[in-house]
């Protein structure tokens, strides 16, 4: 591989885990833009004087020693005017703001790429860019190609479970000499061998297949009922789901099925088919790591990758634990994700009784009304990432938004 320059927008799990692994690939010149408070030199003090590590459940440590690192974290917006690849590693909430920073900077072959990127990425990213006068490559992955969670921050970081494959989409400005193919070979490489970065037919059909359908239910499942008392212990999160979890797993992944099938009826030049069951889901993106395939829920409990991971919580003063209602499985994930799929939904004619019930319990906690009487309220985009938020007013627009997708 030719020289490269990536950076990588965030400063979170994600960021600690992509700036570690891909800043060992030959060639690859790796910056962290980091613009909240005083990370940057933190992170920066910390590499000095500790170095990175990258750590797998194999026991296989990736080690950068102190002085020898490969990456360096900046709050300069101005590295992204050098930059080749530019990562928003950022939760679903912080896009805008990246967006609205970088664009500006972005050279003209600049690929604008959101790992991942939730819900209706692309029609954000393009609209920003537009109103920006640009017209870069846009990618947007529908997860993380990790599940992570860095164990000394800016210094260690645990892969805890490395997916199969992850799908992605690429929509080109018209007129763009980015190939393909080639762009491809580039994630995979800055990625790992896995997971496996597959193309999607057409960006719609990965907003469909958003992550966001599996945390809101799992977290509604175990807490529509809570009686406000602490517990003694955090739960597990997805080894502790049961059948009413599965429930309304299902359940929000039939209504996106279903919303899928109405787009092929009416676009059938377009292939919206083949979002899989949740089932499927788990043994596509893990594979060997879950030991019991036969069900949903033994997917989910014997799934080594989500090896004791558990719920969020806060802490009491008396050191039990109630759940953190601020985590991003509810503020990212409902108005970056499934309010999302509820207007894609609501344009083609879906009903969605089980993501209706999901959002109005969740929207209590988030502050913003989103469904009132069983019908979406509009929202600023500032609160969400609705189509209607960005002038998409139907499903006609949505489709046609990028007119090479």
């Amino acid at each position: 591989m030719e020289g490269l320059t990536v950076t990588i927008c965030g400063g979170g799990n994600g960021a600690h885990a992509f700036a570690g692994i891909s800043s060992l690939v030959e060639n690859a010149h790796v910056t962290v833009l980091d613009i909240f408070e005083d990370e940057a030199e933190r992170w920066n003090a910390t590499l000095v004087k500790n170095g990175f590590r990258v750590k797998y459940r194999n026991g296989e440590v990736r080690e950068q020693r102190p002085g020898e690192t490969k990456f360096s974290v900046t709050r300069d917006v101005g590295v992204i005017s050098r930059s080749d690849m530019v990562f928003s590693v950022v939760p679903a909430y912080a896009h805008e703001t990246y967006l609205k920073l970088i664009t500006p900077h972005l050279k003209e072959t600049a690929i604008v790429i959101g790992m991942p990127g939730h819900a209706g990425f692309e029609y954000q990213c393009g609209s920003i860019l537009r109103e920006n006068g640009k017209s870069n490559t846009i990618v947007a992955l529908e997860t993380l190609p990790w599940a992570c969670r860095y164990t000394k921050y800016g210094e260690e970081v645990d892969i805890v479970g490395t997916k199969e494959e992850v799908y992605c989409s690429m929509v080109n400005p018209e007129g763009s000499t980015t190939k393909k193919d080639s762009l491809m070979t580039l994630l995979q490489t800055l990625i790992e061998p896995k997971p496996v970065v597959k193309l999607c037919e057409n960006y719609v059909k990965l907003t469909l297949m958003a992550i966001s359908t599996v945390h809101p239910p799992i977290m509604y499942a175990r807490w529509k009922d809570w009686d406000g008392g602490p517990l003694e212990s955090p739960p597990l999160f997805y080894q502790g789901v049961d059948e009413t979890a599965a429930k309304y797993l299902d359940g929000v992944n039939n209504e996106v099925i279903a919303t899928a099938e109405r787009l092929s009826q009416k676009f059938p030049q377009h292939d919206f088919l083949g979002i899989p069951s949740m089932q499927d889901w788990f043994i596509h993106h893990y594979g060997d790591q879950i030991a019991d395939k036969s069900t949903l829920v033994s997917c989910l409990k014997t799934n080594s990758g989500y090896e004791g991971l558990k719920h969020p919580m806060l802490k009491t003063k008396d050191g039990k634990y109630v759940p953190d209602f601020g985590y991003r499985y509810i503020v990212e994930d409902i108005p970056y994700g499934l309010v999302v799929l509820k207007q894609i939904a609501d344009m083609v004619g879906v009903d969605t009784p089980v993501i209706n019930e999901i959002v109005e319990w969740a929207q209590e906690k988030i502050g913003v009304i989103f469904i009132q009487d069983g019908r979406m309220v509009d929202v600023e985009r500032e609160h969400a990432r609705m189509p209607k938020a960005y002038g998409i007013d139907n499903i006609d627009i949505l489709v046609s938004f990028f007119k090479s997708s």
